[in-house]
């Protein structure tokens, strides 16, 4: 059983990989596709609306489904399905049709992000200690590496639709490989129904993680853009942003168990949420390349652990399965991914991409600030 946990945690580490490749992938694309269809910031937001829709309005079905059908079996698929679904947004010829291809990408994206992270929790329960941060930090090395392929690929002139159809295709095989060795529960969960509404003492919880993804969020949509638009970054360099952010948060989750055993999972959120405020208000100040680059750098470290930690209090609710919790808390989690992104764009027509920053640097404050009253005195 030894050897097949370890390979479950390959496959589970491999998951999570290969859809933050993907993830970087479209990160990476964001401003080819403003340009080729000639959106503004706020037409852009658009697209980045009907993404976070698109997971959020499953969520609430995700964990019920996960939880009658094996999360391993349910993030296999949903793996699938994003990559085939991911190079719809490359043919769309105009804002509508790239609204709708986001849309469905979105959803598979949702569902598969609340199938693996349940399956992360069966795999960390299985092997007796704290794993989670190490699966979000594969995540953190493939948003890392796609948004570095994307920048090569860009670099060397590949159009849109060949790009994705590379990065999508070589993250199919990967999926291919880790559908062997996932594993799923091998007990179901009686007397559910479809809809799971959030309990009580899960909502604190979800309202960090909703502050959390609203950050995250923005650096996935927007980083590029503020390089380029903000600190006048070119289009090859523009993607250093995110690279940074990725790079620092990938760094820092692989050693984010440690961490979390030796802070204790509220100060692991409060430090990060002060380091985090500090690389948005560098970015703020100071607006030149490598300031900004650096300031993004400061985000990925301080917010690496704070979702890996919100999930695993998730998924040990009591009284709840771990699929439940965890889609609990990314369905309202994910509002700050539905809102955010939009948010920033639609105010960066009215006041400009760069104050708009100034409400990032709030939600990392508030992170810090109400963390000890959200977790539980057991958890400090």
């Amino acid at each position: 059983m030894r050897n097949d946990l370890r390979l479950a945690r390959a496959a589970t580490s491999a998951l999570f990989f290969g859809n933050g490749f993907l993830i970087g992938t479209w990160a990476a694309q964001l401003p080819r596709f403003k340009a080729a269809l000639r959106l503004t910031d706020g037409e852009l937001s658009f697209a980045l609306l009907a993404f976070g829709l698109g997971a959020v309005l499953l969520m609430p079905f995700i964990g019920w489904v996960t939880a009658a059908l094996g999360s391993g079996r349910v993030a296999v698929v949903s793996a699938f399905a994003f990559a085939g679904t991911l190079l719809l947004p490359g043919f769309a010829p105009t804002l509508a049709a790239l609204v709708l291809a986001s849309f469905v990408a979105g959803a598979c994206n949702g569902t598969m992000d609340v199938s693996m992270n349940t399956n992360a929790t069966l795999v960390e329960r299985g092997w007796g200690q704290a794993i989670m941060s190490s699966f979000h930090a594969f995540f953190s090395l493939g948003g890392l590496l796609g948004a570095a392929a994307s920048g090569a690929l860009i670099a060397w002139g590949l159009d849109i639709v060949p790009t994705l159809l590379l990065s999508c295709g070589l993250t199919a095989l990967l999926f291919l490989a880790a559908s062997f060795f996932a594993i799923s529960e091998t007990t179901r969960v009686a007397g559910s129904h479809g809809f799971a509404l959030p309990r009580r003492g899960i909502l604190a919880l979800a309202g960090l993680t909703l502050l959390c993804f609203l950050v995250e969020g923005a650096m996935v949509d927007w980083s590029a853009i503020y390089l380029q638009t903000v600190a006048g970054a070119s289009l090859e360099k523009a993607v250093s942003g995110f690279a940074a952010f990725s790079l620092t948060m990938t760094i820092c989750r692989f050693m984010g168990d440690f961490a979390v055993r030796a802070l204790g999972r509220t100060r692991t959120l409060m430090v990060g949420g002060c380091l985090a405020a500090l690389g948005i208000g560098l970015s703020i100040v100071v607006p030149q390349p490598v300031a900004v680059t650096i300031g993004f750098a400061l985000i990925g470290l301080g917010l690496a652990n704070v979702v890996p930690v919100l999930f695993s209090t998730a998924g040990e609710t009591p009284g709840v399965a771990p699929s439940m919790g965890v889609a609990m808390v990314a369905t309202l989690g994910y509002a700050g991914l539905l809102l955010g992104p939009p948010l920033i764009g639609f105010g960066a027509d009215l006041l400009g991409l760069r104050p708009m920053f100034c409400l990032l640097m709030l939600c990392a404050l508030v992170i810090v600030l109400v963390a000890r009253q959200v977790l539980r005195p057991s958890m400090v």
